[in-house]
């Protein structure tokens, strides 16, 4: 409850203004709505005792209130609250998303797409709706406080009765609870795993496809959605049993105090009109009994949904990457790993074991191994994906946990063995790094990369939509895109994963011509299986066992190093 009200206040305080309007307008509205009770019950009273054109003037005063009620302070309630739990809406997601963006790596390793993606839309929908709720309950709370008052003054008994079955709503919440919160829970849980599941199916469909797997995948799926159903169907009629159960006590409470009232006016106790004014009353507190159950189920949603959020936006299942404040947007281009060692999360073998290395700045080195040494550990501490275990990573003699984000993400760029493109236009790519570049700029870098001709024969050119994955355009064009985009960070340092590791022949040359042409002013880092593609490198580092066992020129190493030409015998 600290964190549900911790988090609550935060985000409502942002639209008090509105939630303030929203309140203001339901109460006017439910404390009008007192008024068809007691009118109702007044004109029939004066019908009995004779006076029919009294009793008409009542019910068309009862039906003005009504037509005002209705038409203007509801209506602007409703408006006002969903506008107000938009905003809440709004700002929880941006905050969510915001916090996501800042996670370490290995949050997306240990969680799947699918709970991130779930916490994000539905976990913030369930919490503004609950909100919604909330505010309905409280104002219907007071309007009932106000009819309890009146009911106690007419007759002690009736007010008693209203506390005694009250009582009994609350036990019987206060059992179903735990249970209903047990079983939003398990929901939950299941549903990540669900839109997980979708997310991938759809991102291999093409492998899917290829494989001829589409039976297995559909019943993969279905034995998921039968799972989430039957949780769903079990608490669907967990609710409707305690549903079920309320609406007979409130029919009792009803039965009771009609009874009550008949007997007092029989006794000359009671009046008519208390009597027909709680025929509408009675049911302001079943409405409420019944919102409260409702948001008893809602609840429990809620209080999961920000207990989910809450542990993500405060810090509770990871630590954002801390940044240094150093700032500086244009580097010289220098690095060196110093005596550095890593092993992942709770793994004791060590990736990489005292590594050491030195780059200088505009030099293109290379560096090659067998699967499993350690090459792609280096690029993620250089990208800071992970911090090292030991050791230190210096860009121009400044370790790089003291470089400000903006400056660390500027002056590196990598180009992958299968770049992710967004799913937008080619001209959207580029946006998405700069979003103020000129066209005639990103021709310039794709020109240097050589894919700026292929564009310009598409029908659509740069609007040409790029397509899920790229899947509109073969390898050695994502690569080209790729290299292009990342020119136009204009960063100093640019690293090749297996860029040319999946490519044919024609598409590795293009790649490795514009590598060649921009070693010129940059500081190139390949790592590489092909040993054709990095042998004009200025020097080639031989990676075992997580550390450099040999460096030199391609000619060197091929002279003099057993690992190196074993690896060229058997390519060749």
């Amino acid at each position: 409850m600290k964190e549900i009200i911790i988090f609550l206040k935060k985000y409502l305080k942002k639209e008090k203004k509105l939630i303030f309007i929203a309140i203001t307008l339901t109460l006017i509205e439910s404390l009008l709505s007192l008024c068809y009770g007691y009118l109702s019950g007044l004109a029939i009273s004066k019908v009995t005792e004779g006076l029919f054109s009294i009793g008409i003037v009542i019910l068309l005063i009862n039906l003005i209130i009504y037509v005002v009620n209705s038409t203007i302070f509801s209506r602007l309630s409703q408006i006002i609250s969903t506008k107000a739990s938009l905003s809440v809406m709004k700002d929880i997601n941006y905050d969510l998303f915001s916090k996501i963006l800042r996670l370490p790596t290995r949050a997306f390793e240990e969680k799947s797409n699918g709970e991130y993606i779930n916490r994000i839309t539905n976990d913030s929908e369930d919490i503004t709706n609950s909100i919604a709720s909330l505010i309905k309950i409280i104002i219907r709370a007071l309007v009932c406080l106000i009819i309890f008052i009146y009911a106690t003054m007419n007759s002690l008994i009736v007010g008693i009765e209203i506390v005694f079955f009250l009582l009994i709503f609350y036990k019987i919440t206060k059992v179903y609870n735990p249970k209903l919160k047990s079983l939003q829970k398990e929901i939950k849980k299941e549903n990540d795993f669900y839109i997980a599941r979708v997310s991938e199916t759809i991102r291999g469909m093409r492998e899917i496809r290829a494989l001829g797997i589409n039976k297995n995948i559909l019943k993969d799926i279905k034995e998921i959605v039968q799972i989430l159903f039957k949780k769903r169907n079990k608490t669907i009629k967990f609710e409707h049993d305690y549903y079920a159960l309320m609406d007979i006590l409130s029919e009792t409470l009803i039965t009771v105090i009609y009874i009550t009232c008949i007997i007092n006016i029989f006794l000359s106790r009671g009046t008519l009109t208390f009597l027909i004014a709680m025929t509408y009353y009675v049911y302001n507190f079943m409405n409420l009994v019944n919102s409260y159950a409702s948001f008893s189920a809602s609840f429990q949603k809620l209080k999961i949904s920000v207990g989910r959020i809450y542990e993500i936006i405060n810090n509770k299942l990871y630590e954002d990457v801390k940044f240094g404040d150093f700032d500086n947007k244009n580097i010289f281009g220098n690095i060196e790993f110093n005596n550095v060692s890593f092993n992942y999360h709770d793994n004791k073998h060590k990736v990489l074991d005292n590594f050491n290395l030195k780059v200088n700045s505009n030099s293109k080195i290379a560096i090659i191994g067998k699967s499993g040494q350690g090459k792609s550990t280096i690029f993620n501490l250089l990208l800071r994906y992970f911090d090292a275990t030991s050791g230190n990573i210096l860009i121009d003699n400044i370790n790089i946990k003291d470089y400000n984000e903006d400056s660390l993400r500027s002056n590196i760029s990598i180009i992958r063995q299968d770049p992710f493109l967004f799913n937008r236009s080619i001209i959207e790519n580029f946006y998405m790094v700069n979003p103020k570049i000129k066209l005639k700029n990103v021709r310039a870098y794709c020109k240097k990369a050589g894919i700026d001709d292929y564009i310009m024969s598409l029908p659509n050119k740069y609007n040409t939509k790029i397509g899920e994955d790229g899947i509109n355009l073969s390898g050695g064009q994502k690569q080209r895109i790729a290299i292009a985009r990342a020119l136009s960070k204009n960063s100093k340092i640019i690293l090749f994963d297996e860029a040319t590791s999946s490519l044919d022949n024609e598409s590795q040359k293009h790649v490795i011509d514009v590598i060649n042409d921009i070693s010129k002013d940059h500081t190139i880092i390949t790592i590489a299986h092909r040993l054709s593609t990095i042998i004009d490198a200025d020097a080639i580092y031989v990676m075992e066992n997580g550390s450099i066992v040999a460096s030199g020129t391609h000619k060197e190493l091929l002279k003099n190093n057993k690992i190196y030409q074993d690896l060229y015998e058997n390519q060749n």
